[in-house]
């Protein structure tokens, strides 16, 4: 003999329609719209500084530039180009240019790559201005090339002179 239902219970629905909206609202802040968020970028330029720690280790007087650059979304790699420009008969000049150095993000912190190891030897004694500038690129992991450029903006006098190319 076949079961008979009652329309009422045919059409009373199995998940309450809360949960469902609830779940597609979900889905929507997760997997966003189908567009990438628009990335917000800095680079960060400190100033040159003359760098204790090279000389307490490694017994070495050097002039140090540190560099951090930092994302919103993931980064693959950052490839930086930097400088240390210096005042000299209130003129702007390069004392040093690094070469082009490439980091890669960390597991531990995707959206941030740092460089610390750009240092340039220096003879202590006379105090010469600095600032140190920067310019590159920031490759996403989304595969997008962001252009980045930062200087330290304002020169100044550590008591260590950089010494000739």
């Amino acid at each position: 003999m076949p079961k008979i239902f009652s329309k009422s219970v045919l059409l009373q629905p199995r998940i309450p329609s809360l949960f469902v909206v609830g779940l597609m609202v979900a889905q929507y802040l997760i997997f966003g719209s189908g567009t990438s968020p628009e990335p917000k970028y800095t680079l960060k330029v400190q100033q040159p500084h003359y760098s204790t720690y090279l000389k307490e280790y490694r017994d070495v007087d050097a002039i140090k530039l540190n560099i951090t650059s930092t994302c919103n979304l993931p980064q693959n790699y950052t490839e930086i180009t930097s400088s240390i420009q210096k005042i000299v008969d209130n003129r702007q000049i390069t004392a040093h240019n690094f070469k082009l150095e490439k980091r890669d993000s960390s597991t531990k912190s995707p959206t941030t790559v740092v460089f610390h190891e750009l240092y340039v030897a220096c003879v202590m004694g006379s105090k010469v201005a600095y600032r140190g500038d920067a310019t590159g690129y920031a490759y996403l992991k989304d595969r997008r090339k962001i252009k980045v450029q930062d200087s330290s903006k304002k020169f100044i006098a550590v008591a260590c002179s950089i010494v000739a190319n």
